[in-house]
């Protein structure tokens, strides 16, 4: 059976309180049957977390990171009380972390430390690396490269263009699309898109941000992640059950517990 999954949402935001049942319902009938709840900061991930042991039997899974906008929050180690959620048998992933230069949120030197704390960490815990990099290609490469790149990684909400799109793929990573392909002004990202070797695509919504047209401006959430593989199946000229197959085995492979629940979807 081929199904959606969205493979980056923040169910976990104040946008969802509350509402969290409602918009599982709403993303279900839409097809999409696989969640997986990112955390952003400590509070954040514990609620991804929570999240994801409550609607176990919804296919909802979590990963646990910081942000790199809240890369500052950091001090020189991660608590305890985060480290222990790892061991969650619903955690997927590390991350959302990396570097931010579009926001500057936090210092880039933080940044960078604490970006190098999460690589170590998810070898360490043999888990998959989740990758937030805006505008900060060149340096979060060169880190990867220096640190030795954890062995399973998504770029998410993938913005390096043509340009970084080989050396990205050379760490055996995945190249995650949102809501951002379906922009009028996203040419290149559709071209990427069209490109990329398709066992090496993840689709994802980022809800409650990014909204696909014809959504723009409004609140994102699971059920528009439909529109992200409509756009990139149009550009690849194949058909959606095709392309949901492949995302759903990409899925798969880097994050392995997904699979493991499938006779339960």
């Amino acid at each position: 059976m081929n199904y959606l999954i969205d493979s980056h949402c923040h169910l976990n935001s104040k946008e969802f309180c509350g509402s969290v049942d409602y918009y599982l319902d709403r993303a279900e009938k839409a097809g999409v049957r696989q969640f997986i709840i990112i955390g952003a900061d400590f509070s954040n991930s514990a609620e991804a977390a929570e999240l994801a042991e409550l609607y176990s039997n919804r296919g909802v899974y979590a990963t646990a990171g910081v942000h790199p906008h809240d890369a500052k929050i950091v001090d020189k180690s991660f608590p305890e009380e985060f480290l222990k959620l790892l061991n969650g048998n619903r955690i997927v992933a590390i991350g959302e972390t990396g570097l931010d230069y579009y926001y500057d949120h936090s210092p880039r030197e933080k940044q960078k430390q604490v970006f190098r704390e999460h690589i170590n960490l998810a070898k360490e815990k043999d888990l998959p690396i989740i990758l937030h990099i805006r505008d900060a290609m060149d340096d979060a490469l060169q880190i990867l490269h220096s640190e030795g790149a954890p062995p399973g990684g998504v770029f998410h909400c993938y913005a390096g263009g043509l340009k970084y799109l080989d050396e990205a793929l050379s760490f055996g990573y995945y190249i995650s699309f949102s809501g951002a392909i379906t922009f009028a002004k996203s040419e290149e990202l559709r071209e990427v898109a069209r490109i990329a070797p398709i066992d090496r695509i993840l689709c994802e919504t980022d809800c409650p941000w990014l909204a696909p047209i014809p959504f723009r401006g409004k609140l994102n959430e699971p059920a528009n992640v439909k529109y992200v593989y409509e756009t990139i199946a149009a550009a690849r000229n194949i058909s959606m059950d095709y392309l949901a197959e492949k995302v759903k085995r990409n899925n798969f492979t880097v994050f392995p517990r997904l699979q493991e629940a499938e006779k339960n979807v």
